[in-house]
């Protein structure tokens, strides 16, 4: 036996208690060996043991320190809570209870009735925002009705008033009809504002995204403005920085809105004096131009501390401005909010007796073309639209004699239907190349007529000639079929020209 490979303690005890004889044996050998191995095997199993002791020890003291973390952590937030309870709103007549980290299901009974009384709250402030909801509607609903209303006589006035400016009277009677045609224009603008606030407020105004010409725009309100400019004794300026792109990406509409606003008002409120219009370019790469608009007159001013409150509802600098000037004080709340859908906003510089200068920027791509071009018919040619054929839908007597005035005068041969139905049966019996049809009539509406225009004829073309001027009639209207809009009292202008153009009678 290699006494080498004994275990340390197994030999020194061998050495010890036995003799050489002893150890020739070879079962005692075999003896020898086999408890020499239950020796190495304790001292594995020793090490083993003390090294698992080790591990547990240090898990055990991390599980211990994790664990007061969280009691500490918990302890916190019981407490964080708590405070946040004690510092909420309690309804009327329920008293705080004293909370502690030994009654937490008190703590947990009370929140579960602030849960409930929020639930109750949360309901209440739904119902009410339902029952405001509808409110807003019947208010958009009846602004809808009176707008119709009020238009459908009023063009028949506009008409009139029109044709009559444009016929040889005696001066004492065109001086009284100028002075019908300021007050029918006063009366347009005051329905327009009304409703163009109505439908911002309702949000159903939608920005148009269509090339056009800013420099063009501006000329066009600037001529447009000229007269009534004139009459004031005022001077219109129009500086414009000749960077600007030719073609931008915008509404072309509700910015020409936002100017004739500003023009209209600086106008109205400067006698003998000038309103200058400026753009200039601020920044430009290949994608978005930025343009600074600004509208300035030497008009009355406005008090510094009335700056704020001419941007409110119905609100002017102050009452004798609305008795002197008149207005409905929403030009300005309008022209606000449509700059804030361009993701802009108007600022206001001016002080009383000195003028006032209105400013804004607008961030607008820009268009791929080289060049907006602008197909229109800038003056009516009575030759232009002879020979047209038109079936005129239109319920309202007035309103039809109107209008058979004007397509009359450019030659136009009518066919004339007083109501859907029976502008439906002369369609189906007749040849015609364009339809003027109103939406709001007895027996068949303008919209169930159209539709069944389109169930056998897609290219004729039909022109909505109406009274109902909301965006939920006219996106119902194209819906229908219906290719263009003219609301009344139509601009005799504008009629003519979407006729011209639905007929292919522009040069």
């Amino acid at each position: 036996m290699d006494a080498n490979n004994l275990h340390k303690l197994l030999a020194r005890q061998i050495n010890r208690y036995l003799t050489e004889d002893c150890l020739k044996h070879d079962r005692f050998q075999q003896f020898v060996k086999a408890v020499n191995e239950s020796y190495h095997n304790f001292d594995r199993d020793k090490e083993l043991f003390e090294h698992s002791s080790f591990l547990n020890e240090r898990e055990y003291a991390a599980i211990n320190l994790k664990l007061k973390e969280e009691i500490s952590q918990r302890r916190q937030s019981e407490e964080k809570l708590i405070e946040a309870i004690k510092s909420m709103e309690i309804p009327e007549g329920e008293e705080m209870p004293e909370f502690g980290p030994e009654n937490l299901v008190t703590l947990v009974d009370f929140l579960q009735k602030q849960i409930d009384y929020r639930k109750q709250i949360e309901q209440e402030l739904r119902t009410a925002k339902e029952i405001a909801e509808s409110a807003t509607l019947a208010k958009s609903d009846f602004l809808s009705m009176m707008s119709h209303e009020i238009r459908t006589p009023l063009n028949g006035i506009v008409g009139m008033t029109y044709l009559m400016s444009q016929e040889e009277v005696p001066p004492s009677l065109a001086e009284n009809i100028k002075t019908l045609q300021f007050s029918i224009e006063h009366l347009q603008a005051l329905i327009n504002d009304i409703l163009d606030f109505s439908k911002i407020e309702a949000g159903k105004v939608e920005l148009e995204e269509a090339a056009f010409d800013f420099k063009h725009l501006v000329s066009n309100i600037k001529r447009a403005h000229q007269f009534k400019a004139e009459e004031n004794g005022t001077r219109i300026k129009l500086m414009v920085d000749d960077d600007i792109p030719d073609s931008l990406i915008g509404d072309s509409l509700r910015i020409g809105q936002v100017l004739s606003n500003l023009v209209s008002n600086a106008i109205k409120f400067t006698k003998k004096g000038t309103v200058t219009i400026e753009l200039s370019l601020q920044y430009k790469d290949d994608d978005y131009a930025s343009i600074y608009v600004s509208v300035q007159d030497t008009g009355i001013g406005i008090a510094l501390e009335k700056q704020k409150a001419i941007f409110e509802l119905f609100t002017q600098a102050n009452s004798a401005t609305t008795r002197q000037f008149g207005g409905t004080g929403l030009g300005l709340v309008i022209t606000k909010r449509l700059l804030e859908l361009h993701g802009s906003e108007i600022g206001v510089e001016s002080e009383e007796g000195k003028g006032a200068k209105f400013y804004f920027t607008l961030n607008l791509r820009v268009s791929s073309l080289q060049k907006t071009v602008f197909n229109t018919v800038d003056v009516i040619n009575e030759h232009t639209l002879r020979g047209v054929r038109i079936l005129l839908v239109e319920d309202y007597p007035v309103n039809v004699k109107v209008a058979l005035k004007f397509l009359h005068r450019w030659g136009v041969l009518v066919d004339v239907a007083e109501n859907g139905q029976v502008g439906l049966d002369k369609f189906r019996s007749g040849t015609y190349d364009l339809i003027l049809m109103d939406l709001q009539m007895p027996i068949m509406d303008g919209y169930t007529s159209t539709e069944q225009i389109r169930e056998t004829n897609t290219n004729i073309p039909v022109i909505a000639l109406t009274a109902s001027a909301t965006y939920s009639n006219r996106d119902r209207a194209i819906s229908a079929g219906i290719n263009d809009y003219v609301t009344k009292p139509f601009n005799p202008n504008d009629l003519f020209q979407k006729i011209a153009k639905y007929c292919h009678r522009l040069n």
